[in-house]
């Protein structure tokens, strides 16, 4: 287990994180010398989420934001062109003008509202990014706050969900207002696991908690092709055989965690694996995040997510 404080540090060593760091500039960058100007344009603060009782989802018509680039000029003998030849476009949406909408798809057991944020490209590949699901786990909150303002590549709909256990997040303990475990929730697979005031109460019975019991009719509802979670702090990600496998692949060589199985736990009623089993041919993974993460590291995740997910779009 390399429970490292840093992506240096751990993983494949330091040429591997080099290589990581160089992987990364390649998928942040474009073909278009213009890129840079898009994703200098996109430094707006994340939003402030004013809760209703019944929130919905705006729609709004996503656009694309395009750039010009100067190709090289052909020199003849006596003669250099006046003017460029026409330009290229470059492909990413921007957070100034993609964003969907935010709703509450449920609530907590203490009447915490569940917040899903919805930009890109509407009616695109549903990717799905969770925050926090066990509430003392919440450095992947700082990978949502990049995605919300990172231009995005086309026919991306993502959603952004901060916490799916506000309670926990709030009280700083695992479990939700009840004491259990949402990892260990979930209808699929669902064992009768430890006891009340244990780390991994599953709860009365399959998807007893109002938490889960939302997160399942939202994921039934907009299915999404590829959901992410993000926990600590075994710092790794779980190798696979899957659809999904050359994703756990890209994403752990973009942030130089190591391919390897997430042990520990009793592993029943799992939420990640219910998304597998229950949406038709979606990819669901989860991303063991260290003990912290520097904001370069949330950059680097975020970055990986966007990579990944065009991945998921071809594969869709």
């Amino acid at each position: 287990m390399c429970l490292a404080t840093t992506l240096v540090g751990c993983g494949s060593g330091s040429s591997a994180s080099s290589a990581a760091t160089s992987s990364v500039a390649a998928v942040v960058s474009t073909s278009a010398a213009g890129s840079a100007d898009v994703a200098a344009a996109t430094t707006t603060p994340p939003l402030t989420i004013t809760v209703a009782p019944a929130i919905t989802a705006g729609t709004v018509t996503a656009t694309t934001e395009t750039t010009t680039t100067a190709s090289a000029a052909t020199t003849i003998p006596t003669t250099i062109p006046a003017t460029a030849p026409p330009s290229t476009t470059a492909p990413f949406t921007d957070a100034a003008t993609d964003f969907l909408g935010e709703e509450v798809i449920g609530y907590s057991v203490q009447g915490r509202p569940i917040v899903a944020s919805h930009r890109g490209t509407a009616g695109g590949t549903v990717i799905l990014v969770v925050g926090v699901i066990h509430g003392n786990e919440n450095a992947g909150l700082a990978i949502l706050d990049e995605l919300r303002t990172r231009p995005l590549p086309p026919n991306i709909d993502l959603w952004l969900m901060d916490a799916m256990n506000p309670d926990g997040l709030a009280n700083d303990v695992r479990g939700n207002g009840n004491q259990v475990d949402l990892n260990r929730n979930f209808p699929h697979d669902w064992t009768a696991v430890a006891q009340l005031g244990e780390w991994e109460y599953s709860g009365t019975g399959p998807a007893s908690e109002p938490e889960t019991q939302a997160f399942m009719a939202f994921a039934d509802r907009i299915r999404p092709s590829l959901t992410l979670w993000y926990h600590q702090d075994l710092y790794r990600i779980s190798p696979s055989t899957r659809s999904d496998g050359p994703l756990r692949e890209r994403y752990a060589h973009i942030t130089g965690l190591p391919l390897l199985t997430v042990s520990g736990g009793t592993y029943t009623g799992v939420a990640a694996t219910w998304v597998r089993k229950t949406v038709p041919e979606a990819m669901s993974f989860i991303v063991e995040l260290g003990p912290t993460l520097t904001s370069p590291e949330a950059m680097l995740h975020a970055a990986a997510v966007l990579d990944i997910a065009t991945m998921a779009r071809a594969i869709g």
